[in-house]
């Protein structure tokens, strides 16, 4: 009986080499493409796939999706030793066990999408230290262990968006070199820097939006992050307080995240949970708000959702979207292009940037429902008006950075859903009313780094739904009257111009809606021309003007804050004199009159007054002595009149009505003097 054993082992084993060497043959299609081998085996009903094996020494992706792997035991793909791609989505994956991807040391590239992982610990990816990408996004991942990416140090892109994370651990990217990171759609309410933002310093594209973020103080490091880089990171709102419910973080400053207690502060609501998930859209002057409220919690369980996602506003078309699967919806794109769709009724985003076109008619085929069109770093010079006649779906253009020097009259007439227009880094030289015509759904508006000199009045009049309005780094010296009238600006920015003064009557009094304007970088003329302007930013809440106005002239201002001059020091009263008068006649026959006088100068005054007075008094009694020595006739008995009959004598003395004034006068003195 042994011999029999021995012989049904080996056939056993035989069995096994000969089917995991044919899984290409017996179980799923192979195709080999630019010497990389693709193993499709989606859908075949797969429990484990440790009995197979990929053919050697082929660089292989293998595609597991949509099987039964509920669990990764350890050694599951040990026989796959050359598989560099690995797709596991939609298998109603719950546990992978510590060492289930031994063997795969090539692997760069692992999909987890669409499964109910709940949780990542430190060991799940243990073996992978090739990998590069990791994409986990919709599943139920609620906790990430420290140290779970901590020996993936090649890891440049991980996708976690639509999951249940309530915060990340200290340190979880310190050994990992992030360049893409996408968190939407979770439960973050705040994103410390200390332990985590710190250690991402090198990120090219982070997606943090559908978040329940908590505007308060504890989000403050967010928030300082958030301006010192220059990624795009989409629309961060805020879900709680009450107060700040439904803004963008970006358009707030930390006053609003962390105010000062003070006793004339506004009070908060003592809790805001009564009012979460049950606010309806509100508008808030001065504030761009999502078209969507943000969500709270989760949304329920969608099973077979199409992996692909693109921010709502997103204008940046990231790599993030580029490495997701894409949709299987079938759908019409350029052939330069790249396009992503959410579902069939979102619309394509379709990604031509830098394909060295040199007109928009060169797209073709031509898109079925674009929503999203970037055709950024391209040779574009000239939009004809027939180039986006067939475009009507878009509801974000991106021309940025191309050669644009000439807009046809009537190009954007079609664009009637268009919410977003970039036209920066172009040669525009002057802005018109019929430039925009058609553009009354138009809410952002980017037309900084051109190089336009002129803006014709009324320009903006149509584009009733305007909040956002980038000028700056243009070459604009002043603004016609009227040119903001009709639009809902919340945000402008004239920054890096050739402003010496802004009007206010015609132009800044119209924002009516207004929360913040960028003038800094202008040649600023700190002269009587400009104390309207100052007196509106007083006016203003702190928040309004971003930075300092800084004065380039005269020279005596040159260097000053304006806010730090007096009104007096900016525009001088009028001289009294007349224009004709030099100054030095001025100085001589019109004194310069001081309303106020020292009291030093009052008190010497006093004094010479007093002196005076003593020395008439004094000579008018030796003027008096002398007329009474003149007296001849005197009786003897006079000599013995003493001071006291002297004194009745002149004290009972009553002058007459018609007497002099002077001898009045004397009478008084004399009487007083003895």
């Amino acid at each position: 009986q042994l011999p029999a054993v021995r012989l049904f082992f080996a056939r056993l084993c035989a069995c096994m080499c000969v089917s995991s060497k044919d899984i290409c043959k017996t179980r799923c299609a192979c195709e080999e493409r630019e010497n990389i081998l693709n193993i499709n085996c989606e859908n075949k009903g797969f429990t484990t796939v440790s009995l197979f094996q990929a053919p050697p020494n082929k660089i292989s992706q293998l595609f597991l999706n949509g099987n039964f792997l509920s669990r990764l035991s350890a050694n599951e793909f040990v026989n796959y030793g050359n598989v560099t791609s690995l797709h596991l989505g939609n298998n109603g994956l719950q546990e992978i066990r510590t060492g289930a991807f031994n063997g795969l040391r090539f692997l760069k590239r692992l999909h987890l999408n669409n499964n109910n992982l709940e949780v990542i610990k430190e060991d799940t990816f243990a073996g992978l230290e090739s990998l590069e990408y990791l994409q986990a996004d919709y599943n139920y991942i609620s906790a990430v262990e420290p140290g779970a990416f901590s020996k993936l140090n090649k890891l440049k892109v991980l996708i976690l968006n639509d999951n249940l994370l309530l915060s990340l651990p200290p340190n979880i990217f310190r050994f990992v070199l992030l360049t893409h990171l996408d968190l939407r759609g979770n439960r973050l309410k705040m994103l410390p820097f200390a332990g985590v933002l710190e250690h991402i310093g090198g990120i090219m594209e982070i997606q943090l939006e559908e978040n329940p973020w908590n505007c308060t103080c504890d989000l403050i490091p967010l928030k300082s992050w958030l301006d010192t880089i220059s990624v795009f990171v989409g629309d961060i709102v805020c879900e709680t307080p009450f107060r700040l419910h439904g803004k963008d973080i970006t358009q707030l400053i930390k006053q609003d995240l962390c105010p000062r207690r003070n006793a004339g502060e506004r009070v908060h609501p003592p809790s805001d949970s009564h009012f979460q998930g049950a606010l309806p859209p509100t508008y808030h002057p001065g504030v761009i708000t999502p078209t969507r409220t943000p969500k709270a919690s989760r949304p329920p369980k969608m099973r077979h959702r199409p992996t692909p996602r693109i921010g709502k506003d997103k204008h940046v078309f990231g790599p993030i979207m580029v490495y997701q699967t894409r949709s299987p919806v079938p759908m019409l794109c350029p052939s330069v292009c790249v396009c992503t769709s959410q579902n069939p009724d979102s619309g394509l985003n379709i990604n031509c940037q830098e394909r060295k076109l040199h007109n928009i008619s060169e797209l073709n085929p031509k898109p079925s429902y674009p929503k999203k069109l970037h055709l950024t770093g391209n040779y574009l010079q000239v939009i004809y008006r027939t180039d986006l006649t067939e475009y009507s779906s878009l509801e974000l253009l991106h021309l940025g950075n191309n050669r644009i020097a000439v807009i046809q009259e009537g190009a954007f007439e079609n664009l009637t859903n268009l919410r977003r227009l970039y036209l920066n880094g172009n040669y525009i030289e002057s802005l018109s009313q019929s430039l925009f015509a058609g553009l009354q759904s138009l809410q952002y508006l980017y037309l900084e780094y051109n190089i336009i000199k002129d803006i014709l009045p009324q320009t903006f009049n149509s584009l009733h739904n305007l909040q956002l309005l980038f000028l700056n780094n243009n070459l604009l010296r002043s603004l016609p009257d009227n040119v903001f009238g009709g639009t809902m600006l919340t945000r402008l920015n004239l920054r890096n111009n050739h402003f010496s003064y802004l009007p206010v009557r015609g132009v800044l009094d119209q924002l009516s809606a207004f929360i913040q304007i960028d003038l800094q970088e202008n040649p600023w003329d700190c002269t009587c021309d400009i104390v309207a302007l100052k007196n509106w930013m007083e006016l203003s809440s702190t928040s309004v003007v971003v930075n300092e106005i800084t004065c380039d002239s005269p020279s005596k201002h040159a260097g000053r804050l304006l806010r730090s001059l007096r009104n007096e020091a900016i525009c001088p009263e009028p001289s009294e004199v007349p224009p004709s008068v030099s100054p030095t006649e001025s100085r001589i026959q019109t004194p310069e009159l001081h309303p106020e006088v020292p009291l030093s100068v009052l008190i010497l005054g006093l004094l010479v007054v007093f002196i005076l007075s003593v020395c008439f008094g004094a000579g008018l009694f030796v003027f008096v002595l002398k007329r009474r020595k003149g007296v001849e006739h005197v009786p003897t008995g006079a000599n013995n009149l003493d001071l006291n009959s002297f004194q009745v004598q002149y004290g009972s003395y009553t002058p007459e009505p018609t007497q002099d004034k002077s001898s009045e006068s004397h009478f008084y003195f004399f009487s007083w003097k003895v």
